[in-house]
Order: C-alpha cells, then structure tokens, then sequence
C-alpha cells in the first residue's frame, strides 16, 4: 500500500454536491455546541458549588436528546429532512442567546439553564438524526465509505476542538460573550443550511419493501465503473416484478452468495451499473385502498410513534449486516469503557492528580486523530466487517493492556492504540449502515444506532465503577477487555455467515428476490 492511500479519501467532496456544505455546517455546529456545553457546566457549578446539579443539569439534556432521537427517527423518515435540521439548528440560535443573556444578568437564573438545555437537547436529537439520515442519499454508492470516514473525521474534529476552545474563551470574555459566539456561530450556520435544496425521504416511509431497497454493493474494484446514485426516481424504479408490496418487517438484505433456499442462484458481481428491475406489466385489476386514496386526494395514513419505531425493530431484528453491527457497538460500550475510571486509576495505579486524568483522556484522542489522518484505506477495503471485528477486538486488546500496564508510559501507548481502534471501528459501523439501510428506514436506524450510542458508554461507565468497588479499577478496566473479547466471539459466531457473505457484492435484483422472498414467495432466513 502506498503511503498517499493512507491519506484521508477527499474525493466526495470533489463534487459539486451538497456534501461540502453539510460537513462545514456540521463541523461549525459542533464548534458552537462543544464551546455551550462547557460553559453551562462551568456555569452550574460557579453557581451552586455542586458537583450534583452539574451531573443533573448535563441528564436534563441527555434525557432531551434521547427523546429527539426517537421522536426524530420517525420524522426524518415522513418529512423534509432540511427542515427537521433548520428547525433545530433554529431552535439552537434561540437557546444559546437566552443563556448569553441569562449569564450576563446581575443574577443568573438556575432554571433558564435547565430548561433551555432540555428543550434544546430535544431539538438537537431530532436535528442530528434526520443529519445522519439524510447524508447517504448526498453520493454515490462507491463513495459511502468515504463518506462515512469523513462524517466520523469531521465529528471527531467538531467534539475535540469545540470544549478546547469553549475553556479558552470562558477563561477570557467570560461566560457570557462565550454564548453569544456560540448563538453568532450558529446564526451562520442556519443561514448556510438554507442554501440546500429540499430533502424528503425517498418512497413511502410504510412501504420500504414496496420501494425497493437500494443496490447493496460493495466498493467497486479499482477501474470499474461507479454505481448510479440512489436517487428517488431509481429507487422507486427498483421494485420487486411481482407489484406487490412487502411488509417493513420483511425488508432482508439477501447477502448468501452461494444458492437459496429455493434454488435460485445469486447474481454474479458485476462491475457495470446496477440497472433497476423492469416495472411490473400493468394488468387489469380493481383498485386497491391505496389506488382510490390516490385517485380522490387523500393522503397515505401515517402510523403513529411507537408503531414506526417498532417497524424499525423489525428491519433491525431482520438485517443481519444492521443487527450484527449494533450488537458489536453494545458488547464494545457496555464491557470496555474505562473513561470514568480515569481519575481513580491516575491515583491508585500512578500515583499522580488531575493533569494525570487529563493526559489519560488525551491520549486516545491523538490515537484517533492520527486514525482519522490515515484513513484513506477504510473507503476502499472490500471486507468491512472482518475489519470491524478486528478493531472491536484491538479495543479490547488495548483495554486488557491498560488495566495491566505497570508504567504510565506503556498505558498512554495502549489508551492511543484504543483510540485508532475506535476510530476505525465508527468508520466500518457508519459505513455498514448507511449502506445496508433503505431510505425510507434511514431515520429510524441512525436514530436507535444514536440512542445506543449515547446510553450505552453512559451505562458502561456504572458498570465499570461497580466492578472497581468489588475489585480495583486495574483488575476492572483489564476485565472489561476480556469482556469485549469474549463476547465479540460470541456475536462473530453467532453471524458467522457475514465473514463469507457481508462483503459480496449484491446486486438489485438479489435484493429484490430477499424482499419478496425469492421464487417461490418464502422470506429468506436469517440467523
């Protein structure tokens, strides 16, 4: 491998598309956020001394965000995903002028901070999600990979800089003018955004079968020819021959590369254009419910909240690719987080304060920054989940290493190889969903994959204080890493068919014959 394919893959950006302005919009919005969640940190504590309305205060807007998650899934998969993202990008200007303004009263009231952090938790959930919905549909499918390194580069960047630069002017202008750059930031931001065109989910938020599920491939061999866009038109275009529209519950990626159950053969990988299924011919037949709501005006009915969600479920619980890779981010969360072990293990281990904690915090982030740098090779490897699985279990590795380092030197070297490791494996996660979820789907897949990645390091880091009170913070953040090893075993077992079949390409019509479920109309098994 050269050294110029390690560089970060810029190419989706070469395109007069929207891409560019989205993640410089992004990049700019976590900025703004990064400088207000220190400050009303900062603030809360100046305020009351307490380390308890801190921790209250950062639950209030993690409580708000999980509910714009949910509630925002569902949304992004009915509505204009521009307008879900300038309502909370709106929402965000008004928010963080009224803290500027609350901070800079004579006396600072405690409840405008609380409320503002839930509700623009809310919006922000709602905003972040229809964001991580709508960015697959903005290239091409050879360039998904790319993306999603750059998507994982740009929030990296964003989350560090952000709190970097939120204590430097807090420290200088002070609390107040440190909103008020945020709300300024923020404002452009807004006024940026407006200059993207419309962006609805393409087909019918209900029928994601009947739609068609957009080509499942692979990235192309060096020299082939790049797949179409999915575009609304090709997706609605790429319909299953029978007419008929499937269940979302039924929405199976057919990934076997060897023959179906009912005999049919796959089709073989083919580096020319996927071309969609010719529509089914039309015959004469009494109108459908959904024919006469059409012909009299009426609008397709919607299901309600928790129903959507629960189709959700359903396709997650009926993709493989999708439910394998939420389970390897659980595992990883739940057992390997040794965060909130940091300030204990600084003082036990090595004997040192809280510059200590701060180094140990820093360390994996240059891991992931130089991951980020040299992640040019992640947009072009053909095997995504081995290379998942390999850096879930370098996690591990490097966690096991931590927990039993004996000198600071070798457990800063271990926290920076978690670090690449991590970073790696939020590529190959992005990259696997955003390319193995519909459109119509896209909203309710980035919502729960953002709900567990809030929740579940949060619930990992309890765990791993309960395990240091029973036997040490070492023993525990070295047990973690077993933990993560062990069970990441048992998930590659347990989808032991993806190290053979995740990878093949698979064209239009494999994926249409897993939708109706192949010739002889049963749905295709998965494990």
């Amino acid at each position: 491998m050269r050294i110029r394919e390690l560089a970060l893959d810029l190419s989706p950006l070469r395109d007069k598309g929207p891409l560019r302005l989205v993640l410089a919009t992004r990049v700019l919005a976590l900025l703004c956020i990064g400088l207000t969640s220190v400050g009303v940190v900062v603030q809360v504590y100046e305020q009351t001394r307490s380390s308890t309305q801190v921790g209250a205060v950062s639950l209030v807007l993690g409580t708000g965000l999980l509910l714009g998650f949910m509630v925002g899934g569902v949304l992004a998969d009915r509505r204009d995903r521009k307008g879900l993202i300038l309502v909370g990008s709106t929402w965000a200007v008004v928010t963080f002028t009224a803290l500027a303004v609350n901070s800079a009263a004579d006396h600072p009231a405690l409840w405008v901070v609380y409320v503002s952090g839930a509700l623009f938790g809310f919006t922000e959930g709602v905003a972040e999600t229809a964001l991580t919905a709508v960015v697959p549909a903005l290239v091409s499918e050879n360039h998904v990979p790319a993306t999603g390194a750059l998507v994982t580069v740009t929030t990296t960047l964003g989350s560090i800089a952000g709190p970097m630069l939120g204590g430097v002017l807090i420290a200088g202008p002070g609390l107040a003018a440190t909103f008020a750059i945020a709300a300024a930031g923020t404002a452009a931001t807004t006024l940026l955004l407006t200059r993207l065109g419309p962006m609805p989910p393409t087909g019918n938020p209900g029928d994601a079968g009947a739609q068609g599920e957009p080509a499942l491939s692979t990235c192309p061999e060096p020299g082939s020819t790049a797949p179409e866009p999915v575009t609304a038109v090709s997706v609605a275009q790429g319909r299953p021959e029978t007419g008929e529209a499937s269940a979302v519950g039924s929405v199976v990626p057919t990934l076997a590369s060897g023959p179906s159950s009912s005999g049919a053969t796959p089709a073989a990988p083919r580096n020319d254009r996927p071309q969609p299924a010719d529509p089914a011919p039309s015959t004469p037949s009494e109108p459908g419910a959904a024919t006469l709501r059409a012909e009299s005006g009426m609008s397709e009915p919607q299901p309600g909240v928790l129903a959507s969600l629960r189709e959700g479920f359903a396709f997650i619980r009926g993709s493989r690719v999708v439910a394998a890779v939420l389970v390897v981010d659980l595992c990883a969360a739940l057992f390997a987080t040794p965060t909130a072990l940091y300030p204990e293990f600084a003082d036990e281990r090595f004997g040192g304060g809280p510059e200590l904690v701060g180094l140990l915090t820093t360390a994996p982030m240059i891991g992931a920054a130089v991951a980020s740098l040299t992640s040019g090779w992640t947009g072009r490897t053909r095997r995504q989940w081995r290379v998942l699985c390999a850096a879930v279990a370098v996690w591990g590795l490097a966690c096991l290493g931590f927990g039993l380092s004996p000198l600071l030197g070798f457990g800063l070297v271990f926290l920076g190889l978690g670090g690449v490791a991590d970073i790696v494996s939020e590529i190959m996660r992005r990259t696997l969903l955003m390319r193995h979820t519909p459109d119509p789907l896209q909203g309710r897949v980035s919502s729960l994959w953002l709900a567990q990645a809030m929740t579940a390091p949060a619930l990992g880091g309890v765990l791993a204080g309960l395990a240091s009170s029973a036997v040490g913070p070492a023993t525990a953040v070295a047990g973690g890493g077993v933990l993560c090893l062990v069970t990441l075993a048992l998930v590659a077992v347990a989808y032991r068919g993806l190290w053979r079949d995740a990878d093949e390409p698979v064209t239009r019509e494999s994926t249409e014959k897993g939708l109706t479920g192949g010739s002889n109309g049963e749905a295709t098994a998965t494990p």
